[in-house]
């Protein structure tokens, strides 16, 4: 066997990137999942134009991936796109360890004695494998997303750029930094994080060529800072901004194309004159700056591939002002960063006359000034949510600890006792080992190598709290954002590998090189770090049996009829329908509408104007110029921007259905005979003249006179729009998951049909047909989730409870028809498919079944599924009432404050803590609702118990309510007082 250290160097090089793969295919997902996956591979697998800023190389990337196999496979291969590159990542980091112990140990390896060979090499693995089971890394590694291949241009680029440090004295070392430069232009395509790596490399450079003097110092990094807003903003953005104004420069003779020849042309002679006249600084300089472009040219695969308008083109950036609003992210929005208006405490609101420095409290939102409010200052909203909350506490998770897979979960080590949630999946314990060994690795990296260390301490920053600075970030997001922050975690774990070899330097010093000692050692940090880590972190990272997505999107559109107008809520609602009908190819015939992105111009000229594969363009009655001054009426100016609260009158032509029906009235899109499926269910003549709805609009504020002003999002009058010049033809249903408020109170017009509500031209009551509902849901495609082994994250396990929801609608549905066993049935298919021993579901959900197990007299099964909720409803009932007497002593407290003060205090100070006030008494207010909800679930409970004729049972929980709660909640303590508030959420 080879013991070389080039031979033995690239064997662990080639361990650690196959024990991480093969970690990362056994669980790898087999087909799309949640979020913005499903949508990366609908558009990589067609070449389509994802959400800004795009994505390009990677789509080039994924469509190479997924060409040479079927339609069902496309997916996997994506995702097994993420799991190679994060494999080449964790062999990366090891060279990369390697590399830095090298430099302060010296680089004639090959005489290192065998104790400092294993120090070198074992912490090398220590730190890649440790890094390869993280958490988050772990989570970005198997699924189509962004952030695997992004980190493996970060780590190409740190492990380069100490691979010319090695070379720097060598003939032609430049290519190494030119290499890099390209990989920077390529890594645009994919992600602007790995630009962050720029800091990391102008350090090496200028500790490799320069001595540390100060004035030295603060001239290369403000050389490096140049740079990196050289590249980005101006060559990113700008650039393609200046190609798009060189026709008004030029008077319309010349456009972007002559532009970038142009631009392009000078640089090529700037490089051919530098080589001529042997100015070889400049001439690198300008090599290094057209590699960057040519890698930057992939987005123009944004651009060509838009012109062709695929069925997905989001943001249509096929003209040049559309590519720069595209890259530029317009449609999201800008925040504030260095300097504009932000939240005041002392007027409670955001202060628009008076712009701060570093402004974090922004948003007009009216949910996030009550949560600004809750904190004194800017300072302290970014150290305590922005940092601590949305950085730290995601560092700990995967270095300390994690609690749950819950939103908002806790970091925590293991030596807790204190935890409610150790049956969660993510309930993960690291007693603080890999944080340790990183701390120890630091230090020790400092002592021995400053300067490296220093390096390694910008990337971890430029990485971590650089991020958290720029992305300027407002409460309650919709998911966890740790995947943001993999570069940083992956810097640490640059530690962690000098730590576990600074630990062996230990035992050489200590225990007088012995080998054994260090290969105990060596063994224990392996056990601590990857083994313990491994083991828990595979459990909520196994996604092998997960096939929840499409067949979410499966299920809701075969809830539709035939060439129906779906409206969907945000991406989880749409994205996998997008990747069923893409790539799978499934009911193409379904329009999708997306209802956040309806409130663009763009999106709404694709809906009226194109067809979808066989879906035709929604009906919209509007022209482009229509459309283009839809945010017109933002402005308030006019009495039309204001919304009159009142009733909406849709009429319907019964003759004109008749005529539609059999074939009198020819539409282009219409198939050669109308599907049955199309119509209501109901005779023409039982439809209603005009379906009538009323509309309170949206609260806008008070005139002059005090009149309340309410307005409607565009989303809401395109939805009026849709329905009045579709004239009930084609089918209209809104996804279940669609917000109460964005389902513009038409609730009494829905019909239940599997996972979607169909608008009716007659009055529903919101109830649903249980033969269209039941074929609807004997249709449902739930693959693997009976599986017991399958891991279902919170997300998922909510969806579940969702499904849940619409089956015991459809118990219920029988049991008001007096049909118990058909409602019987339906529990138990519900039960069979989605089975409470596999995915737990909330104690709503349990009690609801159980109290319909305890209407239709299965009696056991009843009392079973109510015992079982009992734990999390104890566990939430506490949480709040404990954040109660929190919000109570703070409220106290103020008012003391207040009281004690008198007119002592200045007046801008009393006008702060009264807002701080207010905001309390919301707070209060809110937990108090959700008290009230809580005690709600237990009445259904107790009213189990009582169906049952367990009156101690049923009396025992009132009496948990009384102890608990002081007796602050009233409750019930006898059979018909429980019934009769019951009622009031089932009905009789």
């Amino acid at each position: 066997m080879p013991t070389d250290h080039k031979s033995l160097n690239k064997a662990f090089a080639a361990f650690s990137f196959l024990t991480a793969l093969i970690l990362y295919m056994l669980t790898l997902p087999p087909t799309a999942s949640f979020w913005d996956c499903s949508e990366r591979i609908a558009c990589a697998y067609g070449l389509q134009i994802p959400h800004p800023p795009g994505t390009p190389f990677y789509l080039l990337l994924g469509r190479v991936f997924s060409m040479f196999v079927g339609p069902l496979s496309a997916a996997y291969m994506i995702n097994l796109m993420s799991a190679l590159a994060s494999a080449t990542t964790i062999m990366l980091l090891y060279l990369i360890i390697v590399r830095f112990i090298r430099e302060f140990r010296g680089h004639d390896t090959d005489s290192y004695p065998l104790i400092d060979r294993i120090g070198l090499y074992g912490g090398g693995l220590v730190g890649a494998l440790t890094f390869a089971v993280s958490d988050s890394h772990w989570f970005t590694s198997i699924e189509a997303e962004t952030y695997a291949l992004s980190l493996t241009f970060t780590a190409l680029v740190v492990w380069l750029v100490l691979k010319w440090s090695e070379n720097h004295d060598n003939l032609r070392n430049e290519r190494w930094l030119l290499l890099i430069t390209f990989l920077f232009g390529l890594a645009f395509g994919v992600h602007l994080l790995s630009l962050l790596a720029i800091f990391f490399v102008g350090l090496i450079i200028y500790f490799k060529k320069f001595e540390f003097q100060f004035p030295s110092f603060a001239i290369a990094s403000a050389i490096t800072v140049g740079v990196f807003f050289l590249i980005y903003p101006l060559t990113i953005i700008q650039l393609p901004a200046l190609a798009g104004s060189f026709a008004d420069v030029t008077g319309g003779m010349l456009g972007p194309v002559a532009f970038l020849t142009l631009f392009g042309g000078l640089i090529v002679y700037g490089i051919y004159y530098t080589h001529k006249k042997n100015h070889r600084t400049a001439n690198i300089v300008l090599l290094g700056y057209f590699l960057i472009l040519i890698g930057y040219s992939s987005y123009s695969m944004i651009y060509i591939r838009s012109q062709v308008n695929p069925a997905i083109d989001q943001n249509s950036p096929d003209t040049v002002d559309g590519f720069i609003s595209y890259l530029k992210r317009e449609q999201y929005g800008q925040q504030p960063l260095l300097r504009g208006d932000s939240y005041s405490n002392e007027i409670g609101g955001i202060d628009r006359g008076n712009p701060k420095l570093f402004p974090r409290r922004y948003s007009p939102d009216q949910r996030h000034q009550q949560k600004y409010a809750q904190y004194r200052s800017d300072l302290h909203f970014f150290l305590s949510y922005q940092v601590s909350h949305m950085y730290l506490r995601y560092f700990a998770w995967n270095f300390i600890g994690r609690d749950s897979d819950l939103q908002g979960a806790r970091w925590i080590s293991g030596f807790e006792q204190t935890s409610d949630l150790t049956h969660n999946r993510a309930h993960n314990r690291f007693f603080f080992f890999p944080f340790a060994l990183g701390i120890i690795g630091m230090f020790f990296h400092f002592r021995k190598d400053w300067k490296r260390a220093l390096g390694v301490l910008v990337l971890f920053v430029a990485t971590g709290l650089a991020i958290v600075a720029y992305l300027n970030q407002t409460p309650f997001q919709p998911r966890e954002r740790d995947y943001s922050y993999t570069g940083s975690f992956f810097a640490f774990s640059i530690w962690i590998g000098i730590g576990a070899a600074g630990l062996i330097e230990l035992v050489k010093h200590y225990l007088k090189s012995n080998q054994y000692a260090a290969y105990g050692a060596l063994a224990l940090m392996f056990l601590a770090l990857p083994v313990l880590i491994g083991s828990q972190t595979y459990k909520n990272n196994d996604r092998s049996l997960r096939y929840v997505a499409p067949d979410y999107a499966y299920n809701l559109l075969n809830s539709t009829a035939p060439y129906s107008i779906l409206f969907t809520n945000g991406d989880n609602d749409t994205f996998p329908l997008w990747y069923l009908q893409e790539v799978e190819g499934l009911r193409t015939d379904v329009r999708v509408v997306n209802l956040s992105l309806l409130n663009t111009e763009w999106y709404i000229k694709q809906m009226k104007n194109l067809w979808n594969h066989d879906a035709p363009p929604v009906p919209i009655d509007l022209t482009d110029a229509e459309v283009d001054r839809l945010n017109d009426k933002f402005q308030f100016r006019r009495a039309s921007d204001f919304h009159r609260p009142g009733d909406i009158s849709i009429p319907v032509d019964r003759e004109f259905l008749r005529q539609i029906y059999a074939g009198e009235i020819d539409f282009p899109w219409a198939p050669g005979e109308i599907p049955e499926e199309m119509g209501f269910g109901v005779p023409l003549e039982e439809l209603e003249d005009e379906v009538t709805w009323y509309l309170e609009g949206i609260f806008l504020g008070r005139d002059r006179d005090g009149n309340e002003m309410h307005y409607t999002r565009i989303q809401d009058d395109m939805v009026m729009e849709i329905l009045r010049t579709n004239r009930w033809v084609r089918p209209v249903y809104f996804s279940t998951t669609v917000a109460r408020d964005a389902q513009m109170n038409l609730q009494n017009y829905f019909r239940l049909e599997g996972k979607a509500f169909r608008v009716m031209p007659f009055r529903t009551g919101n109830q649903l047909d249980t033969g269209i509902h039941g074929q609807r849901l004997k249709s449902f495609r739930l693959r693997e989730i009976d599986n017991e082994k399958a891991y279902f994250d919170e997300n998922i396990r909510r969806m579940m409870d969702n499904y849940r929801t619409i089956i015991n609608r459809q118990a219920g549905a029988f049991l008001e028809a007096e049909q118990p066993d058909s409602a019987a049935y339906w529990l138990k298919w519900g039960e069979t498919h989605i089975p409470f021993t596999v995915i737990e579901g909330d104690p709503t959900s349990i009690l609801n079944f159980a109290y319909r197990y305890a209407q239709v007299g299965v009696n056991d099964r009843a009392l079973e599924l109510a015992r079982k909720s009992r734990r999390d409803l104890d566990v939430a009932f506490r949480s709040y009432l404990r954040e109660l007497d929190q919000i109570e002593a703070g409220i106290s407290a103020l008012e003391q404050r207040l009281d004690e003060a008198g007119r002592r205090m200045d007046s801008s100070r009393r006008r702060e803590l009264q807002h701080r006030l207010q905001t309390l008494n919301r707070e209060r207010q809110q937990v108090v609702r959700e008290l009230s909800f809580e005690s709600s679930r237990y009445m259904i409970l107790q009213r189990i118990y009582f169906m049952n004729d367990l009156e101690d049972d049923a009396l025992a929980v009132a009496d948990f309510i009384d102890e608990v709660s002081d007796q602050r909640l009233p409750f019930p303590r006898d059979r018909e007082e429980n019934r009769m508030r019951v009622s009031r959420i089932f009905g009789e």
